[in-house]
């Protein structure tokens, strides 16, 4: 089903670059606010690297520029996005804390699109039904905030349901269990 979409998506990896890099990750390294992968990939690019996506994560991007470059990148970013002072024990604040000896140009290049973006492609699968993914956690209460997670359906049925006395097969199974309770009481031998 999903090979016409992860197949494409993953020829378009650079097939040199075994690793990828979050931007995510840097950005929380760092504690600053994400650039747009569109942005990113630029500044690679017009850094003189090449750079790609990774059909492992959305969020994931191969490069084979050096690691110094990605960080000096993200230091300029941080220079025209100021973020909070750290303490200076901190990773972010150590990287921070040295001058970017390249300059990154956020201008966006041509090829910052991969061929899947510019073509408006799924780059990975959908999902398999709707309102698919995690589910409520066990014994919470259903409210009208959760129309945007289950739908209007789900959470009519279930609100509409909450004035009600109990169904009668819980009743019997109650009913059942008292029974059951009794007779436990009755065969044990009592001291």
């Amino acid at each position: 089903m999903g090979v016409h979409i992860l197949l494409p998506n993953s020829l378009q990896e650079l097939p040199d670059v075994p690793l990828f890099l979050s931007l995510h990750n840097l950005c929380a390294t760092l504690k600053c606010t994400s650039p747009s992968a569109v942005i990113f990939r630029s500044a690679v690019i017009n850094a003189g690297y090449r750079i790609s996506g990774t059909h492992v994560n959305p969020l994931g991007l191969k490069s084979d520029a050096p690691m110094d470059v990605i960080w000096d990148i993200m230091r300029c970013w941080v220079k025209n996005h100021p973020v909070k002072a750290q303490p200076p024990d901190q990773p972010g604040s150590i990287i921070l804390a040295k001058e970017p000896v390249l300059q990154a140009n956020f201008a966006r290049a041509v090829a910052s699109l991969s061929k899947a973006q510019a073509k408006k492609v799924a780059r990975f699968l959908p999902n398999p039904e709707r309102h698919w993914g995690p589910k409520l956690r066990a014994g919470r209460q259903i409210t009208s905030k959760h129309i945007s997670l289950l739908g209007p359906e789900v959470v009519n049925g279930h609100l509409n349901l909450e004035g009600r006395e109990e169904p009668d097969a819980k009743r019997q199974k109650t009913e059942f269990q008292k029974e059951e309770d009794q007779k436990t009481e009755d065969a044990t031998p009592s001291s």
